[in-house]
């Protein structure tokens, strides 16, 4: 099982999530040798009853699903009949991914208008709408940026991974980002929320308040909400939706592993849910009786 290890590890798979794999597939073999089983020999009316056996044990859906996943790899790391082929438990929900086209992300950039009276959010607005639109940053990688992350010269920006789930990257800026930026740090960057020079010291890209947790927090509300007013027929809902559509379409133009550079993100498995495919099924009930041909 030790080769299962280094083919997770090729993956891109967390070292937490390749050792309970690992952990789950122990497990699932010492239960075949018990029944008396193999790999090959098991069909589909065993691996239920491992289902079952898992349920006696007051495992969650969640929790059994996640052994499921971890089957199906390693029938797919031997090569052989993939008993566990998509075979989940019924009534465990994933959140609805709404993800949007780059000619809808172009459309809510291009028609935001800032209608803030706050000094600070009118200067800074729209550079974190188009960070979080062009380059798939979230409100902490807004709040980690500092003034030396931004190369305008080389048109790319410098996005620090944080403590736990991500990597640093280096993300180019789009041509018409340039200027702005450019703009914002001259005249701009040191202006505080009553719309004055701010007297706090700060090495933060967007000086001063973006390190006070509650006034990103409101700033963004507020830039969520006027994107939905500003965009009726648009389906967006929330902030979030523009990373994840733009990690949809990186994997589309690059691929997975590229796309998991950009991103920032350690293990693979936090982009996999983007991949090409209908999102909007996500929502849906998955079906633990899947036909096997």
């Amino acid at each position: 099982m030790k080769g299962f290890g280094v083919w997770l590890t090729e993956r891109y798979y967390s070292e937490k999530c390749i050792k309970d794999f690992l952990m789950r597939i122990g497990l699932f073999l010492g239960w075949l040798q018990l029944q008396k089983l193999t790999l090959e020999t098991i069909d589909y009316k065993d691996l239920l009853n491992y289902i079952g056996h898992l349920q006696n044990q007051e495992k969650s859906k969640t929790s059994i699903n996640t052994t499921l996943r971890a089957i199906e790899h390693y029938y797919t790391f031997l090569g052989i009949k993939n008993i566990a082929l998509n075979v989940r438990l019924r009534g465990t929900y994933q959140e609805q991914i709404l993800l949007l086209t780059q000619e809808e992300l172009n459309t809510i950039y291009n028609n935001y208008q800032n209608t803030t009276k706050h000094g600070y959010f009118k200067y800074s607005n729209k550079l974190i709408l188009g960070l979080m639109i062009y380059q798939g940053l979230d409100k902490q990688d807004i709040m980690n940026l500092e003034l030396n992350d931004v190369d305008l010269e080389k048109g790319v920006i410098k996005v620090p991974g944080g403590i736990r789930r991500k990597n640093d990257r280096i993300i180019q800026l789009e041509a018409h980002q340039i200027i702005p930026f450019n703009d914002y740090i001259i005249n701009y960057r040191g202006i505080g929320r009553n719309g004055k020079v701010s007297t706090e010291e700060s090495e933060k890209l967007f000086h001063p308040n973006v390190n006070k947790e509650q006034r990103i927090h409101d700033q963004l509300k507020a830039l969520a909400k006027a994107i939905r007013v500003q965009n009726p027929d648009l389906n967006f809902k929330r902030l979030t939706q523009l990373k994840q559509s733009r990690i949809g379409i990186w994997i589309s133009m690059y691929g997975l592993r590229r796309a998991q550079y950009l991103a920032g993100y350690k293990d693979v498995g936090n982009i996999e849910k983007y991949r090409d495919k209908d999102m909007k099924d996500l929502s849906k009930q998955i079906e633990m009786f899947h036909p096997l041909g």
